[in-house]
């Protein structure tokens, strides 16, 4: 059993990661735990690699931070009720759910995008994937 009051919300700045977010802050506030807000850089792209990894990854490391510094402030978030990281891989789901582990986090908070047929077929569901590697509990928030 984890021994600490931290709630790890994957946030990819969607609607259904800010509701979930929400709910983490609730659960947070009520038994005075911390939140762990982690964002995926995901590290496979469909196109060649000449076009170069290292500046396009820069890029999109350089516009989460910005919207993770920005979401934070939004939420009125102080720093010693929150912590973010960017994490880079190919399995979000299975990071979630190491991260989770390694920061004893007490339970996952993440929304899910709802997707079905085809496209949940296609695009995979993170959510499901986080909830079959995590050791603690998963709490999905629809939107």
């Amino acid at each position: 059993m984890p021994a600490s009051k931290t709630y790890l919300v994957p946030v990819d700045f969607s609607k259904g990661s800010e509701l979930a977010l929400n709910q983490a802050i609730k659960l947070a506030g009520a038994g005075k735990g911390q939140l762990l807000l982690i964002h995926v850089l995901a590290t496979t792209f469909a196109f060649p690699l000449e076009v170069g990894f290292s500046d396009i990854f820069d890029t999109l490391e350089k516009d989460a931070r910005e919207k993770m510094r920005k979401l934070i402030r939004r939420k009125h978030l102080k720093p010693g009720q929150c912590r973010s990281m960017l994490i880079r891989g190919v399995d979000p789901g299975r990071m979630i759910a190491d991260l989770a582990r390694r920061s004893r986090a007490s339970m996952i908070i993440m929304g899910s995008h709802g997707r079905t047929g085809l496209q949940r077929l296609m695009l995979g569901s993170i959510a499901e994937r986080t909830l079959r590697y995590a050791k603690c509990p998963v709490l999905i928030v629809k939107k």
